[in-house]
């Protein structure tokens, strides 16, 4: 009985740092993605009427459909986080239309922090293979911005995707 207290405790714990480091990362714009138009097959998903169901909707769908992929083939099924974030935004703006929703989702380039640093600049630091930091010197997401142009929300399908971790806000 005193183990599985121990087993119960310890889990307890990792859990509790897991959230706390969760809670402690932010993704921060560094700029729009220009990306060329994606066309997706939506049909009826009339229930959607808020910024947050059509994001979370397609974060799932993206996430579906997808698999990730050093480099963007859509057409194939195949996506990188740039590849993500414009499949996901044109099923939002496809939806937001088809329920007149006022509101647009875009493609944005941002970088993760964790405690205020720089996720990304660690690992170029880390990595001395050129084509692995171009992948990671940066990362997509989708941005929603309503119809008086304020983000009502972002969300990161890629990442989903790959760890079920959902870093949306």
């Amino acid at each position: 009985m005193k183990r599985l207290k121990k087993i119960f405790l310890v889990l307890f714990i990792i859990s509790v740092v897991a959230i706390i480091i969760k809670s402690q990362i932010r993704l921060v714009k560094l700029s729009d993605r220009a990306v060329s138009p994606c066309t997706v097959d939506i049909w009826d998903v009339g229930g959607l009427t808020s910024v947050k169901d059509v994001a979370e909707y397609a974060k799932r769908k993206a996430a579906d459909d997808l698999e990730f992929s050093r480099h963007n083939d859509i057409a194939n099924r195949k996506a990188n986080c740039v590849g993500y974030a414009q499949y996901a935004a044109a099923i939002c703006n496809k939806i937001f239309k088809q329920n007149n929703i006022k509101a647009t989702a875009k493609p944005v380039v941002g970088c993760y922090y964790l405690l205020g640093v720089n996720i990304h600049e660690i690992l170029i630091k880390m990595l001395s293979d050129k084509q692995m930091i171009n992948f990671i010197k940066d990362h997509d997401y989708v941005e929603v911005v309503d119809a008086s142009g304020r983000v009502a929300y972002s969300f990161d399908p890629s990442v989903y995707d790959l760890t079920w971790l959902d870093f949306s806000e």
